[in-house]
């Protein structure tokens, strides 16, 4: 039973099946997810800020990005948490850090106790450990997006960024949002991404509806996009 008096879900234990975690003791797991509640967020919503406001959550279902934003207001994209993703560990271990989460489509997570995943870290060498491992290969991963942000062209990032950001329907990967989000996810602006959106779709990568971007071809599309980070597989055009 959680911290709001209900049964562990059956989506969370599935979530941390997926998890880093997925080898820990039962009880660690137990702890963590009894001590936590169940919260669904609509696609669009700013999930915390950063600083100090930090949410850890393990996702059940739906694509969250962790975002920095400069002074100006522009955003760059740090990575992507999907199902069995962890967010925000390196923010409780420092009591805050500088990026935000926003949920990229709706989103339900398991919203963990900070204070009793820092006190099973304390007491259970192997806990500590793994943890100590996933945050290296998650900071590999995000000088990775840093340096595609900073070496690679809008196409190659836009190209990628679509792929991460799909969603698989019956109907194929769909993308719900427009050009100006799309612009503060790849750290550029506009009026640059309409013309790389209208180029993927003249070639037939892409097809555009209002805020829908359907991939119509998403072989042709990583042909544009820069290397598949750390090796994680983009998500294909069958419904999964």
């Amino acid at each position: 039973m959680n911290r709001d008096g209900t049964q562990i879900t059956a989506a969370a234990l599935q979530a941390w099946s997926k998890s880093f975690l997925s080898g820990q003791d039962p009880e660690i797991r137990d702890a963590l997810l009894a001590d936590s509640r169940v919260v669904t967020y609509s696609a669009g919503t700013v999930i915390c800020r950063g600083d100090k406001d930090y949410r850890v959550t393990l996702v059940h279902k739906g694509r969250i990005r962790a975002k920095v934003t400069s002074w100006d207001g522009r955003e760059v994209t740090t990575r992507y948490a999907t199902t069995g993703h962890f967010t925000a560990l390196p923010a409780m271990l420092t009591d805050g850090a500088p990026s935000s989460l926003e949920a990229v489509t709706v989103c339900e997570v398991s919203v963990l106790n900070p204070s009793t995943f820092r006190r099973l870290m304390r007491t259970r060498a192997e806990l500590a450990y793994q943890v100590a491992v996933y945050l290296a290969e998650s900071t590999y991963e995000t000088v990775a997006y840093l340096e595609d942000n900073l070496f690679n062209s809008v196409q190659q990032r836009l190209s990628r960024h679509l792929l991460e950001m799909a969603t698989p329907t019956v109907k194929g990967l769909l993308v719900q949002t427009d050009q100006t989000d799309l612009a503060h996810t790849i750290g550029s602006v506009r009026e640059v991404v309409a013309r790389a959106l209208k180029k993927l779709d003249d070639i037939g990568a892409i097809r555009r509806y209002r805020r829908q971007i359907w991939i119509e071809d998403p072989a042709l599309l990583r042909s544009f996009a820069s290397t598949d980070l750390r090796g994680r597989r983009l998500p294909e055009t069958r419904d999964r």
